[in-house]
């Protein structure tokens, strides 16, 4: 946006001393200003055009990748990114698939007992559970209290870890047909134009909107102040031929002797 010379100056000198602006000037800056808004204007529509469009053709997909993008900081933040997945729908879609995953592992014939170090990390990020108390015996998926004495321990272990996912997923089941709706109204409203706080982009295309628009404003206002302070030009009349020449003296004039 262009800023006029008032509100560039603005910080660097007293607003007394600031010289005031012809109405020329302040037209120029005017019409800049709005050439400049117009294209704000533009980058604005067409942003919120390509985003409804998306939301109409790509919504699940784009979702979906949002909630991924947020799991990536699984391992560091786990307790702060499942909540904030438990919040979306394909957040827990998300969640579901990768329970599902950690089933089917201990429910596999190759399971011997114990989950892998890395399914393990797996498991405690999606319950939530802190990097400093991954090391904990008394987790709950250690399978440390049942005896390896027993000859179907491993057996027991497997029941006991697929029991404690299977209630996992089955609690995002029940909170995914609960968001499931909330999803849909928010792509009817995204298809509407609605709904996109939370795009960048548009946020800042309309923010250089409205900053358009309250420079304008504080232009019109310069102006008329510009108009006002203006000398005004004096009329440039004609002088009269006839009040400017003499008058010629009249022949058939005779002075009066007695005045």
């Amino acid at each position: 946006m262009t800023l006029s010379p008032i509100a560039s100056f603005a910080g660097a000198i007293p607003a007394s001393q600031i010289p005031k602006r012809s109405t020329r000037q302040v037209d120029l800056s005017i019409q800049t200003e709005r050439e400049s808004l117009a294209k704000s204007k533009d980058r604005a529509v067409t942003q919120r055009n390509w985003l409804i469009f998306r939301a109409a053709t790509l919504w699940d997909g784009d979702q979906r990748d949002r909630a991924e993008t947020l799991a990536l900081k699984l391992k560091k933040q786990p307790g702060q990114v499942v909540a904030r997945l438990k919040t979306t729908y394909h957040g827990c879609l998300f969640l579901m698939e990768r329970w599902a995953y950690l089933i089917s592992k201990v429910s596999s014939d190759k399971f011997g007992g114990e989950l892998s170090s890395a399914n393990r990390v797996k498991a405690l990020c999606l319950l939530g559970i802190p990097p400093d108390e991954w090391d904990d015996d008394e987790s709950v998926i250690s399978t440390d209290m049942i005896s390896r004495e027993d000859k179907d321990w491993h057996l027991q272990a497997q029941n006991h870890l697929k029991a404690i996912f299977t209630r996992e997923r089955n609690r995002l089941v029940d909170l995914s047909k609960v968001l499931e709706a909330h999803n849909k109204e928010i792509q009817a409203k995204a298809m509407l134009g609605e709904f996109f706080d939370s795009e960048v982009t548009l946020n800042k295309a309309e923010r250089e909107v409205a900053r358009g628009e309250r420079q304008l404003k504080a232009l019109e206002k310069e102006r008329l102040s510009a108009v006002h302070d203006e000398p005004e030009d004096e009329p440039d009349h004609p002088q009269d031929p006839a009040s400017s020449e003499p008058t010629a003296a009249d022949p058939t004039f005779q002075p009066n002797p007695l005045r």
